[in-house]
């Protein structure tokens, strides 16, 4: 098979596949959603806190809508803090993977794939909802371990939990991860990626490629630097929006074409010229470049930066949603007291 039917053959299949049709924008498009989204958001807030003024006795409603509308996140500081809980989910199970693979519960060979695939739910799940009614930390957590279920590598609520408690208690605070926190939120999460589970990511076809090209290259030990080098920018891939743009075999071949670069390795005449024909490349080299420009443009958010928003979040959550919130409570209350009709009666 030619390069240029390979070329043609690879989309047609990716093309089958849910996240290419139901997850993939362009710049523009992605950046309206999330506008339009922040409003809504905004809108429910004030909705949620008008309506709490209602069963507020202390007085303090007025200060309360001041507050948050002052306090309001923008789409961006929105995405920031977003963004920051994606960077958390490599943190945690980095810190948990030891645990888990003493215990037998984690594969090693499943780790990327876990990492990525709950990144790629965490971001889903915020192109359909918003922060004022869903804090990331939770949603971060309940990602981390629907994910574990996906990529084949289960493990019983007690078992993912545990180390996280252990961690909070060595730390000299109380326990506040409950089994609860992630398993109510499990269906809500399920139900914004519209069901919608499998993944993919650049790391097969990263693989893919470092097979490919070692027709072409003389020095495998080169190559394979260049390889560990590209699945690092792989790695930093996961935090940007490249998976809502471009293909998982762009996204690696623009990480190789990076790494190759900064090993001052001119993978075009090496490799890309070879392999693809004129047409193909025309179209192509565009793509990898902005991939290499969005990667390494890439900057890791503060812990400062994100204690900072959610300073902010505390004053502007939708009441609703929040189990602390005088009107939460209510309903809940008011929910309890309904009695059950059943559709038969």
């Amino acid at each position: 098979m030619t390069s240029t039917e390979e070329t043609e053959r690879l989309p047609q299949l990716f093309e089958q596949t849910s996240q290419y049709r139901h997850w993939r924008f362009t710049p523009e498009a992605l950046e309206q959603l999330r506008a339009a989204n922040n409003q809504q958001g905004i809108n429910r807030v004030l909705d949620g806190l008008r309506e709490e003024a209602q069963v507020d006795d202390e007085g303090s409603s007025e200060t309360r809508i001041t507050e948050a509308t002052n306090n309001m996140l923008t789409p961006q500081e929105e995405l920031q803090l977003v963004n920051y809980y994606l960077q958390m989910i490599v943190q945690t199970i980095t810190a948990l993977t030891k645990i888990y693979r003493e215990k037998h519960l984690l594969r090693a060979e499943a780790i990327n794939n876990i990492k990525a695939t709950a990144i790629n739910f965490m971001k889903r799940f915020y192109l359909h909802n918003v922060v004022f009614d869903y804090p990331p930390k939770s949603i971060m957590l309940t990602c981390l371990y629907l994910a574990t279920k996906v990529e084949n590598s289960f493990m019983k609520i007690e078992d993912f939990i545990r180390p996280l408690q252990d961690v909070e208690q060595r730390k000299g605070g109380k326990v506040q991860t409950k089994n609860d926190d992630i398993l109510g939120l499990e269906f809500v999460v399920i139900q914004s990626l519209q069901f919608e589970l499998a993944v993919h990511h650049p790391y097969r076809p990263a693989y893919g490629f470092f097979l490919d090209m070692q027709a072409y290259f003389e020095d495998v030990s080169q190559l394979k630097a260049i390889y560990d080098r590209a699945q690092q920018l792989i790695d930093t891939s996961l935090f940007t929006d490249l998976v809502f743009f471009y293909q998982p075999s762009q996204i690696a071949l623009g990480a190789f074409k990076t790494a190759a670069k900064e090993k001052d390795i001119d993978i075009d005449t090496a490799y890309l010229a070879q392999r693809f024909d004129a047409q193909s490349l025309e179209v192509l080299f565009p793509i990898l470049d902005e991939i290499q420009e969005t990667i390494l443009g890439f900057k890791i958010i503060s812990k400062k930066n994100a204690q900072a928003i959610d300073r902010k979040l505390i004053l502007c959550r939708n009441p609703e949603k929040n189990p602390n919130s005088k009107l939460y409570k209510k309903k809940v209350a008011d929910q309890a007291e309904t009695p059950y009709v059943s559709d038969s009666d």
